[in-house]
């Protein structure tokens, strides 16, 4: 196998796309990129044991509600993607005026979860299963918006990789503050129904604000060459089957289902394993430790190792992470030792996630002719939620198979080692997974993808000349 040594083609001077962008837009960015994680992260972490401790529901009921919710709703994500790449592109762009609507919904829909089965007097599960169905739809158009942003406000490499490090900072920092806030607040007020209160609508009032101004202030500068024409829905679910975007729908999906697990049953782990929730309140800064350093040595870590490289080795460090806690899994030092590790693993990895979701983008975009940025923030999103889905069910079923008891202060031997394995072994088999799926499958490398910018600064150039 020989490879290309034909020089590249220059980028077109005059590309908007490749303009440098201020540091008020990267900030309105960054809030953007904050605003759906605190729901998704107390949603993932802490719903469970809300409906089991406080509502009374059946573990393995609630662990279906999450499995064919977040598997309906999934479904619904390359609809709502289809929906939103068809409105209309007005000078204050497509996607900003999408995640405002949608993050007053969501947000709406999120009160409604916790506080719908709380106060009704029957048909708590009812209440559940809508309100969890309506919230996966209305999440949509918060968060595929927002991993639009990216790709819409610039094509220029190094801009694109900048935004990727405030991508997994705001990331990072919205989940970080639940995870640390949330096991405080629980934990003082005994897993009671005001504590939940309280912390629901602190996190709600947050990132309705978060959302809002964050949108804002961001522009959209790459636009299709071609807006006239309109698609159909099988050219767009077209776009879902090429090679680059399946197989990273397919990595995520693992990837993500191993770090959920144990976030949702991370609640039950320090409950029952450890047996103090507040000690969950202080890995989370320790995690942060190494997911800021992760970060900043990220863009060092991607031109060694190229984006592709970055993916498998993510997956494959964070097995050796989770086997370090099989030492013994109580073990306070080994919890602080992986901790930091693993936080360290993925702040090095998720600025990659969203420069190569671009790469994507711009490939189809070449290939097909069509550019559709709410078409891949879809899947990704179908990623999130399918994983999720997984991640709360698993829990559900094996908790209780294994005779979880709601109102005992503490669980059966079976339940602790359910607990262990949820936290630390059911992890690894996801990994693994992820690696071998991204390793055989993705095909673009550097000078692909140097060809498929060049040509499509070229036709963005000609373009705007020819409009003016």
């Amino acid at each position: 196998m020989t490879t290309s040594t034909q020089p590249i083609q220059p980028l077109a001077s005059g590309d908007i796309a490749q303009e440098k962008l201020k540091f008020g837009e990267k900030l309105s960015y960054l809030l953007a990129t904050m605003a759906p994680y605190p729901l998704l992260g107390l949603t993932s972490g802490y719903l469970m044991i809300f409906y089991t401790n406080v509502i009374g529901l059946n573990p393995i009921t609630i662990g279906t509600l999450f499995l064919l919710s977040r598997i309906m709703d999934g479904i619904s994500d390359p609809i709502n993607g289809y929906l939103i790449d068809r409105l209309p592109r007005t000078k204050f762009g497509k996607y900003r005026s999408v995640m405002i609507g949608g993050t007053i919904a969501c947000c709406l829909n999120f009160l409604l979860l916790w506080f719908g089965p709380a106060w009704a007097t029957s048909g708590k599960l009812t209440i559940a299963y809508i309100s969890y169905l309506v919230l996966g739809f209305s999440f949509d158009y918060m968060d595929i918006p927002k991993n639009s942003f990216l790709p819409a406000m610039t094509a220029n490499p190094k801009e694109r990789s900048s935004l990727g490090m405030l991508f997994a900072l705001g990331t990072i920092v919205s989940g970080m503050v639940v995870a640390i806030i949330a096991p405080l607040i629980l934990s003082a007020g005994d897993l009671s129904l005001k504590a939940f209160s309280t912390l629901v609508l602190i996190v709600t009032g947050v990132v309705l604000v978060v959302g809002i101004v964050g949108a804002l202030g961001v522009k959209e500068r790459v636009v299709p060459v071609d807006m006239e024409t309109k698609h159909s829905l099988k050219d767009y679910l077209n776009i879902l089957i090429q090679r680059p975007v399946f197989v990273t729908l397919m990595y995520d999906l693992m990837f993500s289902a191993a770090l959920y697990i144990p976030g949702v049953v991370s609640v039950y782990f320090f409950t029952y394993v450890m047996k103090n929730l507040a000690l969950a309140s202080a890995v989370a800064p320790i995690q942060l430790v190494g997911l800021l350093l992760g970060i900043f040595l990220a863009a060092l870590i991607l031109r060694k190792l190229g984006k592709k490289k970055s993916y498998i080795v993510a997956a494959l460090a964070m097995i050796i992470v989770s086997a370090i806690r099989w030492i013994d899994p109580t073990s306070l030092t080994l919890i602080y030792i992986s901790t930091i590790i693993g936080g360290f693993i993925l702040g090095s990895f998720q600025p990659v996630v969203q420069v190569l979701k671009a790469d994507n983008i711009d490939y189809v975009e070449y290939k097909m002719k069509y550019r559709s940025e709410a078409a891949v923030a879809s899947i990704g999103s179908f990623a999130t939620k399918v994983s999720s889905g997984i991640a709360g069910s698993t829990p559900g079923y094996v908790l209780g198979w294994a005779g979880y008891v709601a109102t005992s202060q503490t669980q059966p031997a079976n339940v602790i080692t359910a607990i262990i394995w949820l936290t630390i072994g059911f992890p690894i088999f996801f990994f693994a997974g992820s690696a071998l799926i991204f390793g055989f499958g993705y095909n673009l490398d550097k000078n692909t993808l140097q060809k498929v910018e060049a040509e499509l600064s070229d036709r963005r150039v000609a373009n705007q000349a020819s409009q003016k």
